[in-house]
């Protein structure tokens, strides 16, 4: 979470102090969920849009918004897409305007290293607790 909130600028007229690191994945969830099903990474999207949408759902309104970033975090793990939805977050047009040129988004080699990071977890068997995911489960 620390990673994505550098160089996010604030995002809503409502938070004027830290931005929300939820309120650009938000961001992203409003750009993908409208894209053509013929994009390349559909099964990605579609995944981040699933997983998005049980986080938004009323019975997890119980859950603040990092608590919903770290779960959404954990379901990448869990499902070993993580590294797609970084890739997918870093190419998106909310990324282009809620980051300055300080931001994880911008900075290419770093870009470059930690989806390098994220994609070795594709390949290891990572149990997560049910109690992290049990909002997305009901």
């Amino acid at each position: 979470q620390g990673l994505l909130s550098s160089g996010l600028r604030p995002i809503s007229r409502f938070n004027r102090g830290t931005p929300l690191v939820w309120e650009f994945v938000h961001k992203v969830y409003l750009e993908v969920s409208e894209v053509n099903t013929c994009h390349p990474d559909q099964p990605a999207i579609q995944s981040f849009v699933k997983c998005v949408q049980l986080l938004m759902r009323p019975s997890s309104s119980s859950v603040g918004l990092d608590g919903k970033f770290q779960t959404l975090i954990c379901l990448g793990v869990r499902d070993g897409v993580l590294h797609r939805w970084f890739y997918m977050m870093s190419q998106s047009l909310a990324a282009s305007k809620c980051y300055d040129n300080t931001g994880i988004f911008k900075q290419d080699s770093m870009l470059d290293e930690i989806m390098g990071l994220l994609k070795i977890l594709e390949d290891l068997s990572i149990p997560v607790d049910v109690s992290l995911i049990h909002q997305t489960e009901r």
